[in-house]
């Protein structure tokens, strides 16, 4: 019995196991859906690869087809054609959610960054960081060209027709456009200006500064803007600046920032107490404060951001080891979204102040009680083999350096072979309350809660290199 301490101890996860996990999902799954679903709009590899990348090899990627816009749902239960496993494309749902096509490219984009780091290590690895930049400005001449209405900016759109892209035919969705949408792709764009060196460097980052622009001008009604749409612009701006350290968008989320947090005070006042707590956006706001502190150091934000942090740690059960919505309902529904939000509110915590007691004790618990005892991940990715350098520490090689499977997988969700399912995260799960325990997962597979949690986990959590995976 005396080795019984000493073993929990050593398999005990820690906050970095779950950054490196998530990291290590969101890259794998990413890959998996823009590379082989076909859930969308998709052209070939060669098309857009032989011309930008160095001594590329066809066969690296002959069976890939990249997708140049994603759909809004589909069914992540695979089907088997010709002993391979495959998305069921009469399961699509053939809309457009500019929102999950804007967080895809980024998602590109961040691991682009991540896999320029295999330059003379991986040529395979190194090339699929091309691939992705070619991608990237394919998908956004496609968004320009296809998902814009009369007046220019970007809107949810329906597709019509043949998936072929020369027979593909796109109608408005919705009249209405949303200011965080052209913030995501003002971001987008300029992004992918950082990555190329051609001829349309300029042009992207021009047109992403002409989406500021346009904001700037529009001030006067972002003043009049939903708290829920004033978040998401208000990240969207943080995450442009984040890339542009542009002065013009610093002073627009300072603008913003006062009035959101006016409205977030408002509502979370005594008289409103009682409102079922919004996580989404709050955990959001978090993070915008956050951000906003990181680059201006001024106290104001870092108080801004711990009083929306004391408020979202009340909602913490220890007893449940999970948080639980102000809410009166017998069945309570959490979100992907919300729960990764949630929970990259204490890991940025954790890493903020150090903290490695009570706050990694509730990330951990948010992470394996609601993140995976709930069943939200339907699958997920095997660990890479042995003789993959992103197994080693310095990607090295050497014995010495490989690192424990635990830091890439959870034991305790099948891989997608195993249980036919593609490594994604469902739409939401069901707390029941009266019994106090999750109930069964419905599958799903939602673009827009997908991405936009993919892109949260690639943006803040992306290991740093080359001292890769080491606590």
């Amino acid at each position: 019995m005396k080795y019984i301490g000493p073993f929990l101890k050593i398999n005990k996860i820690k906050p970095i196991d779950v950054k490196q996990q998530l990291f290590y999902f969101s890259k794998e799954s990413l890959r998996d859906i823009v590379l082989h679903s076909k859930c969308g709009i998709s052209t070939s590899a060669k098309g857009i690869s032989s011309k930008n990348i160095s001594n590329f090899d066809i066969n690296t990627f002959k069976d890939v087809s990249p997708l140049l816009c994603i759909y809004r749902k589909a069914n992540p239960i695979l089907i088997d054609m010709d002993n391979k496993l495959c998305w069921n494309d009469d399961k699509f749902k053939k809309e457009i959610n500019i929102d999950s096509n804007a967080f895809m490219t980024l998602c590109l984009m961040e691991l682009s960054d991540y896999y320029n780091s295999f330059h003379n290590i991986d040529k395979n690895k190194y090339n699929l960081g091309k691939l992705y930049v070619s991608l990237c400005k394919k998908q956004l001449e496609f968004y320009a060209s296809y998902f814009r209405n009369a007046e220019g900016v970007f809107i949810d759109k329906k597709c019509e027709g043949s998936s072929n892209t020369t027979e593909i035919k796109f109608i408005d969705k919705d009249k209405k456009f949303k200011f965080s949408s052209q913030a995501l792709l003002m971001a987008a764009y300029y992004k992918c200006s950082t990555l190329t060196d051609d001829e349309s460097k300029e042009d992207f980052k021009s047109f992403s500064f002409d989406i500021l622009n346009m904001l700037i001008d529009s001030k006067n009604d972002l003043y009049e803007l939903s708290f829920e749409e004033l978040t998401k612009l208000c990240f969207a701006l943080n995450i442009f600046y984040s890339y542009s350290k542009d002065n013009k968008c610093k002073d627009l989320i300072l603008d913003i920032s006062e009035l959101l947090f006016e409205k977030f005070y408002h509502m979370n006042s005594q008289s409103n107490m009682t409102k079922e707590t919004d996580v989404e956006n709050d955990s959001l706001n978090y993070i915008n404060f956050i951000m906003i502190y990181k680059y201006t150091n001024f106290i104001k934000y870092k108080d801004n951001a711990n009083f929306i942090f004391e408020r979202l740690l009340k909602l913490y059960d220890s007893e449940k080891g999970m948080f639980i919505k102000n809410t009166s309902k017998k069945n309570i529904e959490f979100t992907c979204l919300e729960v990764m939000l949630y929970l990259m509110v204490f890991l940025i915590n954790i890493e903020m102040y150090n903290n490695r007691d009570k706050n990694s004790l509730i990330a951990l618990d948010i992470f394996k009680r609601q993140l995976i005892d709930s069943g939200m991940i339907l699958s997920w990715p095997e660990a890479p083999d042995l003789n993959n350098v992103e197994r080693y520490k310095n990607f090295s090689l050497k014995s010495e350096d490989l690192i424990d499977e635990q830091s890439f997988r959870t034991t305790s969700i099948p891989s997608p072979e195993a249980c036919e399912i593609a490594p994604v995260f469902c739409k939401y799960v069901t707390y029941s309350m009266k019994k106090q325990k999750f109930k069964s997962v419905k599958t799903s597979f939602d673009t827009y809660k997908n991405m936009f949690t993919f892109f949260i986990i690639l943006h803040f959590l992306q290991p740093k290199i080359p001292s890769l995976f080491q606590g």
